[in-house]
Formats: structure tokens, C-alpha cells, sequence
């Protein structure tokens, strides 16, 4: 049977950020060597999603994961990429089977690797005082992906005992974030953790206002890593595949 898994990302075009959806592929390559694997991105860089379906429709593959390289439910995963797919399908007469993975988001382990990087913080920090919390994710107008970074926020200050918490999703508008992080009660320190999978513009902007701002307010902001060891992110995407697809 000839299996092919699809690794579907954004695209970006910061170097950085590209050389991490690249890392992510390689490991799940090696991961899954029964699989032909390709990435996909649904805008700036090349090869395109459209191009990697192509590849897997005409050479006749019997079975076709797509992996959304994604966090939330937002529309890439809800909408943008189903149909992309449903599209090609009708261009064939023979398609091969085709699984969907749910975003990471999903997976048992998730909130366990998010939980590590506060806990490193806090760690590091060695001193005991109340700390708020401030989850910084990309703007959405998805309903649901909108619930599920709230609740993941509301996770995070509970299990820390934070005294506060708040999302914020931003734009690569660098003013509104900052707007938001002024109107913040700056008697507390806050903890800001970035909810991306890889480097780009946003996470550029996000560390330069936090460096900007701690200048004015001495070190009011204290930032956690982003998702950045894709080892693990290749086993969130395996324990998706092992217990909502091969149930």
C-alpha cells in the first residue's frame, strides 16, 4: 500500500520560521519512514499545498494523512485546507483515502509541553510573588479556535495559581499589541507566553515590544519560549494519529 502524509503549514518569510517547518518535516520523516512525506504551505512559499496533492492524486496513493501543522481550530483547519482538498478531489477519478489530523491542540500531551515552558520560567525566576499571565496568540475570528485559546489561558493560570490572566490575539499591527500591554495594571509582573509552532514576523514583534516596553516599566514583562522543540511536536502529531485516526 502506498502511504503518503501531507504536513500542511502556513508559510512565512522569515528565514527562521521556514528552516523550522523544514526541522518538523525531517523528523517526521524519520518518524514515519512507511510514509512518503511532503510539506505543503497555504501562502508565500513553495511548494504549495495544491502542488503536493497533485503529486500524491497522479501517482495513485491509496492512503493520504493531512497533517495540519496548527495549534487551534482556527479556519486554515476548519475551512481553508478541507477545501483546498474536497477541490482536488474532484479532479480525479481515482483518490486515495484521506484522513484528517485534528490541530494539536488536540493531543493528550499538549498542555504538558506548555505547562514545561511556564514552569521553566517560573523556575528560573526562583522567587515566590504573584505573577499574571498574559497568552499571546495569533488574531483569529474563528469562534471556536477563540474558546479553545481562552481555555487553554484559563489552564495555565489555574494550574499556576496566577493571580490574573488574559489573551491577547495580535496582528502584525506591533501598535495594538502595545495598546494592550499599557492598559495592563503594571503593579504585577506579567508572564507573557507566545502560542506559536514557528518563528515569524509576530513572534519578531511580539519579543521587540517586550524589550521596548521593559525598558519604560523595569522588566514588567517576562517571556516564556515559544513551542520550539519539534520533537515533541512530532509526537503530539503521532499520538494524533494513533488515537484519532487508529482507534
Amino acid at each position: 500500500m502506498k502511504k503518503g502524509a501531507l504536513l500542511c503549514c502556513h508559510g512565512t518569510r522569515d528565514p527562521n520560521g521556514i528552516n523550522d517547518s523544514v526541522k518538523l518535516l525531517r523528523l517526521f520523516k524519520k518518524k514515519k519512514k512507511n510514509y512518503i512525506v511532503k510539506i505543503g504551505y497555504l501562502e508565500i512559499l513553495k511548494p504549495t499545498i495544491k502542488d503536493q496533492l497533485d503529486f500524491f492524486f497522479s501517482r495513485k496513493f491509496n492512503y493520504l494523512l493531512i497533517i495540519p501543522a496548527m495549534i487551534f481550530s482556527g479556519n486554515h483547519v476548519t475551512k481553508d485546507i478541507p477545501r483546498i482538498v474536497n477541490n482536488f478531489k474532484k479532479r480525479y477519478k481515482n483518490i486515495p483515502e484521506i484522513k484528517f489530523t485534528p490541530p494539536l491542540l488536540e493531543s493528550k500531551n499538549f498542555f504538558k509541553i506548555i505547562q514545561s515552558n511556564v514552569f521553566e520560567i517560573l523556575r528560573l525566576l526562583k522567587k515566590k510573588r504573584n505573577y499574571g499571565l498574559i497568552v499571546i496568540a495569533s488574531n483569529t475570528i474563528n469562534l471556536k479556535a477563540k474558546a479553545e485559546i481562552n481555555f487553554l489561558a484559563k489552564k495555565i493560570a489555574k494550574t499556576n495559581k496566577f493571580i490574573f490572566y488574559k489573551k491577547i490575539l495580535i496582528t502584525l499591527n506591533k501598535e495594538n499589541l502595545k495598546q494592550e500591554l499599557s492598559n495592563l495594571n503594571l503593579n504585577y509582573q506579567f508572564i507573557i507566553l507566545p502560542i506559536f509552532l514557528f518563528r515569524g514576523k509576530l513572534l519578531e514583534n511580539l519579543i521587540s515590544v517586550i524589550k521596548e516596553k521593559n525598558k519604560k516599566k523595569k522588566n514588567r514583562f517576562i517571556l516564556c519560549s515559544h513551542i520550539n522543540n519539534y520533537k515533541n511536536v512530532q509526537n503530539l502529531i503521532n499520538n494524533l494519529i494513533n488515537t484519532k485516526l487508529h482507534k
